[in-house]
């Protein structure tokens, strides 16, 4: 059964009269006002996060994660845990360090050299993430040993719940 479209609207109105067309005609025209209708959001400084596709403002700066997709901060964990493998070694270490660098700003994340036992768990995210100091080596440039990472080249990005 094929439904009928009875409103027509005013001609000034910038309105559509999708009365005479098909459905596919007239779902062309919806997808296309759909469009144009997210593209004048972001003219608005709103911004959709690719994974859950909900909406958020961009004047909130820790709301939307932004590395070639925005990505909300509820979906970092599993978009991370996806996309993470999929990365050569210096890409996925470049988006590391924004991450652990966007999540400490804006989520209360703290870097740490191990997780201790009795924190497992109690974090909202974390990930290992190459020692910013160190650049991944475990020595500084004199050859003693990263303080930061004990040596390990590695540290741990955690946010709290």
């Amino acid at each position: 059964m094929e439904q009928r479209i009875d409103y027509v609207p005013p001609p000034d109105s910038g309105v559509r009269n999708l009365s005479g067309s098909s459905a596919p005609e007239r779902l062309s025209e919806l997808e296309q006002d759909v469009k144009a209708l997210i593209s004048a959001l972001a003219l608005l400084g709103v911004k959709r996060c690719a994974r859950c596709r909900q909406f958020f403002r961009s004047s909130e700066p820790g709301a939307l994660f932004e590395n070639g997709e925005i990505v909300c901060y509820e979906c970092i964990p599993d978009w991370w845990a996806s996309r993470s493998p999929t990365l050569g070694i210096v890409e996925r270490e470049k988006i590391e360090g924004k991450l652990s660098s966007w999540l400490r700003r804006y989520h209360r994340a703290e870097v740490v050299k191990e997780i201790p036992e009795n924190t497992r768990g109690t974090a909202a995210f974390q990930i290992v993430t190459t020692c910013g100091e160190c650049r991944g080596a475990g020595k500084l440039l004199e050859g003693e040993r990263c303080r930061f990472c004990s040596g390990n080249g590695t540290v741990w990005i955690v946010v709290p719940r």
